[in-house]
């Protein structure tokens, strides 16, 4: 159904409103050539450093004439993603010369070699941190002889998680990221007035609308340190101190500025929850962060390649949110469909209570993926759809609502992977005979992946050197939160075993009846499950219990792997706010022990 369907049935027959793509084809900038800029305006200030929109036009004419140099044109180039002005210029100068961007995270060695090898790129630019930091500079050529030239109506390359430890690239076309970026601008208006925050992790798909979103609305993007990118307390100050506007966010992050932040931001009038399911629970503390915000929960994926649906929350209404939250409905550029499954609907076929896996018409869907994997499957009437995975539920009111996933592919915190890509990862460690990982997510949707492997009979391996294996391999994002190695499974079967009894094949991991254990002997398991939870998410042992986290080497998105490691040994949920009150080891556990028998959330 489109959103201008009425919502009658979960297959409507309706025709995605089209969207111009003529400027892109004139220009080569797509949305961001679609409403020329004065260029003595600020498009874009980052830290204490300001750039018109023809500074950062300039820095990407310098890109393109590099481009044009090498002869780059339709050729793929990887662009390491980053929060600053020369990111920014680089995708400008790609794209205004005809060129392809692979846009690469901060990812270890193997990993970016991987992705650049499955989309054969022609070169590759050294991060805006290197020596010469401008960003026509630092470009290395590659031997990309398998490579060659790609079809014009690319825009550029995202990656998510592969399997076997690889990742897979995901090719969006000009023509469905130029309809989801003008219908979601379109569906949430911006202006000139407007202050976008550039919080979203660099490379995701919530990136590329706060970059794109000064040439498209007038707005002018903020840019924060990677300091205070990184610690939702000095994040939210600075969103207060710069009065920002546009915010977009996952539900932990936002989760983790309202918990640390002692006021409200009132200049925020548009946050946008983004990257992973929205709880009640982070709904609820986003509405108090931003009290005069509409919250708007956004639904889509990399292979959409943008939002597909949203659910808006008017300011002040969010305090009393419940779980489930809707994922609304489609934006005017999108068709969508229920298929049903049967067994689970009991019969029902059409209407309100339909439940089914959610897919999206191709028009407004990524072109494929790197290396032929296919993306989209064809119906009995000769059109295509991507299945993208996610069992939904049609409500009275005609707003679709999030159930759950139909596979092992799981969102750790706002970034998505395959838990079998972490157990093709582990299993390319040396000693490494087999390996399961398990995702669990507490009521306040902070998530985490625990791992388990089992030595080869002989095989001398620990967690630390499994680590350093899926360091160089995995995106930082979903590291796991704590790794445990066996001699041997529990279940000699258990590689034939259903996802549910495969973890069960390896027994409940929870501590036993900590709670039982009297007086001091309780707080030395408790204080062990503390500093263990920390060290394994860590990776490294050494670490001041009176230190705070954050001079610790904890970023924000770590400190929730880390209270949700400790959640899951103990048996409970505790909120992830509490780092914030009880910022050392030594306090957070002391507070724990205090309260063991109270609600920790």
């Amino acid at each position: 159904m489109s959103r201008r369907d009425e919502p009658t049935g979960p297959a409507r027959d309706t025709t995605s409103t089209a969207v111009s793509t003529t400027t892109y084809a004139e220009t080569g900038l797509g949305v961001l050539g679609r409403a020329p800029r004065d260029p003595g305006r600020v498009a874009l200030v980052h830290e204490d450093r300001e750039l018109t929109f023809g500074e950062l036009a300039a820095l990407g004419a310098d890109v393109g004439e590099v481009v044009r140099r090498h002869r780059l044109e339709r050729r793929v180039v990887g662009v390491p993603a980053e929060r600053s002005p020369e990111f920014v210029a680089r995708l400008l100068g790609l794209w205004g010369a005809g060129a392809v961007p692979a846009i690469l995270g901060d990812w270890g060695r193997e990993r970016v070699r991987g992705a650049l090898a499955v989309t054969g790129a022609a070169a590759v630019f050294a991060p805006s941190t290197a020596p010469s930091s401008a960003p026509a500079a630092a470009l290395e050529l590659l031997d990309a002889s398998g490579g060659g030239s790609v079809a014009d109506d690319v825009s550029h390359v995202l990656f998510t998680s592969g399997t076997t430890g690889r990742p897979k690239g995901i090719v969006v076309g000009r023509a469905a990221f130029e309809a989801a970026c003008a219908a979601f601008f379109e569906e949430l208006p911006m202006d000139e007035s407007d202050r976008v925050a550039f919080l979203s992790r660099p490379g995701h798909d919530p990136s590329l609308r706060e970059l794109i979103a000064p040439w498209v609305t007038g707005a002018t993007l903020y840019v924060p340190g990677s300091r205070t990118a990184g610690d939702a307390r000095p994040a939210a100050d600075w969103l207060a101190a710069h009065s920002v506007t546009v915010l977009q966010g996952s539900p932990v992050l936002l989760q983790l500025m309202a918990g640390a932040s002692p006021r409200p931001v009132q200049s925020l009038r548009l946050v946008c929850s983004v990257g992973a399911r929205l709880t009640a629970a982070a709904l609820r503390a986003t509405a108090r962060f931003a009290p005069r915000a509409t919250v708007v929960n956004c639904y889509g994926a990399s292979e959409t390649p943008q939002v597909v649906c949203v659910h808006r929350v008017p300011p002040g209404q969010g305090v009393t949110g419940e779980d489930p939250i809707p994922i609304g409905r489609p934006l005017g550029h999108a068709t969508v469909r229920i298929v049903p499954e049967s067994a689970r609907n009991g019969g029902v076929s059409d209407g309100a209570g339909l439940e089914g896996r959610l897919q999206v018409e191709s028009s407004a869907c990524a072109l494929g993926y790197t290396g032929g994997a296919p993306l989209l499957t064809t119906d009995q009437d000769g059109r295509r759809w991507y299945d993208t995975g996610d069992v939904v539920r049609l409500l009275p009111d005609g707003d679709l609502c999030f159930l759950r996933r139909a596979d092992r592919q799981v969102q750790v915190n706002g970034t998505r992977v395959e838990l079998d890509e972490i157990e093709g990862a582990a299993s390319l460690a040396p000693g490494v005979a087999g390996a399961v990982a398990t995702f669990v997510e507490d009521g306040a949707g902070v998530g985490t992946v625990r791992l388990t492997v089992v030595r080869s009979p002989g095989a001398a391996v620990d967690g630390e050197e499994v680590r350093a294996v899926l360091r160089d391999r995995l995106d930082p994002a979903v590291m796991p939160s704590s790794i445990e190695v066996r001699d041997e499974a529990r279940n000699d079967s258990w590689n034939d075993e259903p996802d549910e009894d495969r973890a069960d094949a390896w027994g409940d991991e929870r501590s036993d009846g900590w709670d039982d254990e009297p007086g001091e002997d309780q707080a030395g398991k408790l204080w062990a499950v503390v500093d263990e939870s920390a060290r394994s998410v860590l990776g490294r042992s050494g670490i001041d219990p009176d230190g705070g986290f954050f001079e610790a080497g904890f970023t924000s998105m770590s400190l929730m792997r880390f209270v949700s490691e400790v959640s899951i040994r103990l048996g409970r949920e505790i909120s992830p706010v509490l780092v914030f009150r009880y910022p050392t080891l030594r306090a957070f556990a002391d507070h724990l022990r205090e309260t063991l028998d109270d609600d920790l959330t």
